[in-house]
């Protein structure tokens, strides 16, 4: 009942973030490219249903299985580099699945062509992001859950 749970929280708030994160994204990326007049001030993020596999299904077992185990004993420090790193390898082994399965991945029309691209399924300066989203959903499951 715990992962049932604890997947509809992940869902819910890693699509919102998911969304809330790419509009400002790329408005800061609009912003450095062309300064204000060639933001999109509509702040479109995006985002994709199949994203509730991941933050629903594989996040809630990764979350269980290896975060509360042994991340969470870990300083901060620590915590920051496994999140970060964890979130982009599974960004990567996700959309890369996903392209293997649809042709496509959600994230490929998205990612295309920037600097920081690895194989147009995640992007590195993406880290901070997904450090503050590790740190986001411990909350989350100590609220809730914990």
């Amino acid at each position: 009942m715990e992962y049932i749970k604890l997947g509809l929280l992940f869902t819910a708030f890693g699509c919102l973030f998911e969304v809330f994160f790419t509009s400002v994204y790329d408005s800061i990326e609009q912003f450095l490219k062309g300064g204000r007049k060639s933001v999109d001030v509509r702040f479109f993020g995006y985002w994709s249903i199949l994203y509730a596999l991941i933050y629903g299904i594989l996040l809630p077992i990764f979350w269980m299985q290896i975060a509360v185990p042994y991340l969470y004993d870990l300083p901060v420090v620590w915590r920051v580099l496994a999140y970060g790193a964890a979130f982009q390898v599974g960004e990567y082994l996700s959309m890369f699945a996903m392209h293997l399965v649809f042709g496509q991945s959600p994230s490929e029309s998205h990612y295309k062509g920037k600097f920081d691209s690895i194989q147009n399924f995640t992007r590195l300066t993406y880290f901070p992001a997904f450090v503050v989203a590790g740190f986001l959903f411990e909350t989350i499951y100590n609220w809730f859950i914990g």
